[in-house]
């Protein structure tokens, strides 16, 4: 083949490339990103209802008491909230698809009849609270679609109350040497460590740590569920710091 025709070849090919690509990407977004239309309707109330096997290991990490006041990023249908909000004096939630608010103020239905619990639909990057509003904030399986993630960092450092605690789940376990960057055309993060402890620190945070944890036990289910919701179905990482 000559390299006229080498060359006309690859640009037939690299348009329908970027259409499937681009197709995929909407596709992650609406099935685990922002769940909506009806790929977002059957993740919220199947594989994304019940949340992920880690939350036993998150709930650990947040050491929470009965005084504590919990805000959750990207709270999806609140399976997490529902599970911890006897043990703590409220919970609140954020999420930007309306699929998984209403899946969330229904789970919460007597809670939030009680003046215990709180979903509102809204931005993570901008949230409706006053300063030092909680003391404890916590986001899960979201952070990577965030297209701003050091702002959605800030804004948890701004409603914590002094001494409060942050553990954020912010991407997953790479290989040695992975360097940040963008996946499906740009719409998901993959983090180095260095970076995730680096943005946490940048936004004022103290005593930051970083841990990982499984999305459960080791099963085929959980496995196949890690990689349905993903993007890379490894360990979760937790960032944990505090506010001075």
């Amino acid at each position: 083949m000559g390299e006229h025709a080498a060359s006309r070849l690859s640009t037939l090919t690299a348009r329908p490339r970027a259409e499937a690509s681009s197709l995929f990407a909407r596709a992650f977004t609406d099935w685990a990103g922002v769940p909506k239309g009806p790929l977002g309707w059957i993740s919220a109330h199947t594989v994304l209802n019940g949340g992920p096997g880690s939350y036993p290991a998150v709930a650990d990490a947040l050491q929470l008491s009965p005084d504590d006041t919990l805000l959750e990023l990207g709270c999806g249908a609140a399976g997490f909230l529902a599970g911890q909000a006897d043990r703590v004096q409220r919970v609140a939630g954020i999420d930007l698809s309306d699929i998984q608010v209403g899946l969330a103020r229904k789970r919460l239905g007597e809670k939030i009849a009680a003046g215990t619990a709180e979903i509102v639909h809204g931005d993570a990057a901008a949230l409706p609270w006053p300063d030092a509003s909680f003391t404890v904030v916590t986001c899960m399986s979201v952070f990577e679609a965030f297209p701003d993630p050091p702002a959605v960092v800030a804004e948890a450092f701004r409603v914590l109350r002094p001494g409060g605690r942050a553990v954020l789940n912010i991407g997953e376990r790479v290989d040695p040497g992975t360097q940040t960057h963008r996946i499906l055309n740009g719409t998901v993060w993959v983090w180095a460590q260095d970076d995730v402890r680096s943005m946490v620190e940048q936004a004022g945070f103290t005593d930051v740590t970083i841990q990982y944890v499984p999305w459960g036990e080791d099963t085929i289910a959980n496995r196949q569920l890690a990689k349905l919701v993903g993007p890379l179905g490894r360990d979760l990482r937790l960032a944990r710091g505090i506010k001075p």
